[in-house]
């Protein structure tokens, strides 16, 4: 007998296909049983709450910002200022946007609304007012005035006859339409 063979497993009698399957479910279930409970890596950290602990201190430190600002203005700036509208809030300054013949009012008061804001907790040092007209802005075009009568389209259309592209006569169709309009 060879060394090989001394130290060989010895084989088991002959086994049916079910007991071998059997016996190899039995090896894996061990194997799998060996590996299992082991500590595995925990996962990183919740990036919200990392940032929220690093920036909850800052912001009690700045106040209010102007989004939010803006959402609470009518409560916090009272009825006097309803009609202005805050901008910008940048170091300390608040830009308002005022309708022109309400700013010198406002300007009077501004110190009574630093005060209101500094209750709210916002960081306000003084308040900058920016005027705006009180009417609207319109547009450069003016509207039509009256509609050409059927026999000056027509005449219009006959004068233009002798043109032979079709986009400069459009061109042209409109500008006489304007031109005897106005």
């Amino acid at each position: 007998m060879s060394l090989r063979d001394r130290f060989r497993p010895a084989q088991e009698p002959f086994l049916s296909p079910a007991a071998d399957k059997a016996k190899a479910e039995a090896r894996a279930a061990q194997t799998l049983a060996a590996s299992r409970g082991k500590a595995s890596i925990p996962g990183a950290p919740s990036a919200g709450k990392s940032i929220t602990a690093l920036v909850k201190p800052l912001l009690k430190q700045t106040g209010m910002g102007i989004n939010e600002l803006k959402r609470h203005w009518a409560d916090l700036a009272g009825s006097s200022f309803a009609r202005a509208t805050p901008e910008r809030l940048a170091n300390g300054v608040l830009t308002l946007q005022v309708p022109g013949a309400l700013a010198p009012f406002l300007q009077q008061q501004t110190p009574l609304l630093i005060e209101r804001l500094k209750l709210a907790g916002v960081k306000v040092k003084s308040i900058r007012l920016e005027q705006r007209s009180a009417a609207p802005r319109t547009a450069n075009i003016t509207p039509v005035k009256r509609p050409l009568s059927a026999a000056e389209e027509t005449a219009l259309a006959q004068a233009l006859d002798p043109v032979g592209d079709a986009g400069l006569k459009s061109a042209l169709m409109r500008l006489g339409r304007a031109v005897k309009q106005g």
